[in-house]
């Protein structure tokens, strides 16, 4: 069997019959291969380096990403390198104004909605100003709502859920935070889906169809009263 490569030897012998002008044109070649390595491995080393200091994380404040602000339930930090694979999709809500509580609390005053003025205070400015200009007009403020065993359900807003239901059909909630919590999120799923003013929330009353819920008189009477609030609320 003949080996495929030859030996050291064999290639001394080749290298001793090439004349010197082939031998110099080998040697710059061999040269210069040996220095373009040389600069290669430098720019890799050197681009190492630099990508090694540019990992340093980059701090992301919690009041910019923070998916349940809207909600009021707690912070997310997030940090990510900046050349890392940090890909992931982030959103980044707009910032959400929170309600003022001493003007949820001036205007309910002394009425049975006065308990949520805490738990309202936790969602932003439009949801809070929905569901007092909401309970104002269905109950106001709770003196005219659904009870259960004789005991205040806190459902101001004619709310009808899975929620411990009365005979009539409504929710009947455990607690006002409570109360505020679950309208307050079926408000914000509204305003989510492009319902964003009165006229838009009539929904709320007619559903799909103002004519069959009492017609569209009834229907702008509740778009006014309800915007009067609102607005107030929400300027």
């Amino acid at each position: 069997m003949v080996d495929p490569l030859p030996s050291l030897k064999q290639l001394r012998d080749i290298y001793a019959k090439i004349d010197t002008v082939k031998k110099n044109h080998i040697k710059l070649t061999i040269t210069i291969l040996m220095l373009s390595m040389g600069l290669f491995f430098y720019f890799v080393s050197d681009n190492q380096a630099l990508a090694r200091k540019n990992e340093e994380p980059l701090k992301v404040a919690p009041e910019t990403i923070d998916p349940l602000y809207k909600i009021g339930k707690g912070l997310q930090m997030v940090e990510c390198a900046k050349n890392s694979s940090c890909a992931k999709e982030i959103l980044v809500p707009t910032h959400v104004e929170e309600a003022d509580d001493s003007i949820l609390a001036e205007t309910v005053g002394d009425s049975p909605m006065a308990e949520m003025v805490p738990a309202l205070k936790q969602r932003s400015k439009e949801v809070s100003a929905y569901l007092v200009a909401i309970a104002k007009k269905e109950s106001d403020w709770g003196k005219h709502s659904p009870k259960k065993g004789g005991e205040d359900c806190f459902n101001y807003w004619g709310y009808r859920g899975k929620e411990n239901t009365t005979d009539s059909g409504y929710s009947c909630f455990d607690s006002p935070s409570h109360a505020v919590e679950v309208v307050g999120n079926r408000i914000e799923k509204l305003m989510d889906q492009n319902i964003k003013t009165p006229a838009q929330m009539v929904v709320w009353k007619c559903g799909r169809d103002c004519e069959a819920a009492g017609g569209q008189a009834a229907a702008n009477k509740w778009i006014a009263d309800v915007a009067k609030y609102y607005n107030k609320l929400n300027s």
